[in-house]
């Protein structure tokens, strides 16, 4: 459905409570083969394009805690996820047509965070998990990029570290040291991670917010103060726009990149106002949202 109102980026896991990489694939596939003509097709300058790029089409995924068990594993598990998400995509242009970002889910595992986690403890330090990323974008050109998700402040600092560390004295054997290219992390007007979109901004990462739209409140107890809100609910009236398109527009604002999720047409249908990624919100809009935070 998303692919009908021109949507190409999606975003996916293996955690499978949350996701489902494969039926995402398999639908992305479907829509494909029936919509275009999955040829290589030679452009003006005479070379084959392949259909995937010629629709921008990126597919990101993230492989669980629970999977860094080692730099292989890490390795693996991306090389099937992209043949899971973009497989399809593969052809004499593009023989391996990479993932957009492969990103680490969570740092490590905790009881509670997801059944397939509760009682594992061994797994890689982060430090040496990301070796592996490394080696997914800059050996193994399974993904484009690399990032985080859900880490702290002091976690992703480290990193960044890590990185600079090692660029100074990289001999050129092995992949080279890479910062993270994007981060995803919670973030939405009353709980808008400062301090995580700080260091991204310093540090040339893409913010990625999930749950931009009030979901991590209504897990915890139904409600909605985001989509609730009356300033909100002002400022989308004053703009004739449903309060989910203002809260975008002010991530957007923020540079923010976001990945809403939705199953209802309608709500898919005005998510699509905002594909060309540009605020119609104006300054004072953007403040009087910003005064909502609860940090």
């Amino acid at each position: 459905m998303a692919l009908d109102f021109g949507f190409r980026n999606f975003d996916t896991a293996e955690a499978d409570q949350w996701y489902n990489q494969e039926l995402m694939g398999e639908a992305i596939a479907s829509y494909f083969e029936d919509n275009f003509d999955h040829q290589c097709i030679m452009d003006d300058e005479e070379y084959c394009t392949n259909t995937c790029a010629r629709e921008n089409l990126r597919v990101s995924t993230k492989i669980p805690p629970w999977e860094l068990t080692s730099i292989e594993n890490i390795r693996r598990r991306a090389e099937a996820s992209r043949k899971i998400v973009v497989g399809f995509c593969d052809d004499e242009s593009s023989p391996t047509y990479p993932m957009d970002v492969y990103y680490i889910h969570a740092p490590a595992c905790w009881d509670g965070w997801h059944p397939r986690c509760n009682g594992v403890k061994n797994t890689l330090p982060l430090r040496e998990a990301w070796l592996g990323m490394e080696a997914v974008v800059g050996t193994d050109h399974n993904a484009k990029r690399i990032g985080l998700s859900n880490v702290r402040p002091n976690e992703l600092r480290d990193i960044i570290h890590f990185v600079r560390d090692r660029e100074a004295t990289y001999d050129g054997v092995g992949p080279p040291p890479r910062m993270p290219d994007a981060l995803q992390a919670y973030a939405d007007p009353l709980r808008p991670a400062n301090e995580l979109r700080t260091i991204c901004k310093e540090n040339g990462i893409e913010f990625v917010s999930y749950s931009t739209l009030g979901t991590q409140h209504r897990m915890r107890d139904g409600s909605n103060p985001v989509l609730d809100n009356p300033q909100i609910n002002e400022i989308a009236e004053n703009y004739n726009r449903s309060p989910a398109e203002v809260v975008l527009s002010w991530a957007i604002h923020n540079e923010m990149s976001v990945i809403p999720r939705s199953t209802k047409e309608h709500h898919i249908s005005q998510l699509s106002n905002l594909l060309n990624w540009e605020s119609f919100l104006n300054d004072e809009d953007v403040l009087t949202i910003d005064a909502l935070s609860l940090n």
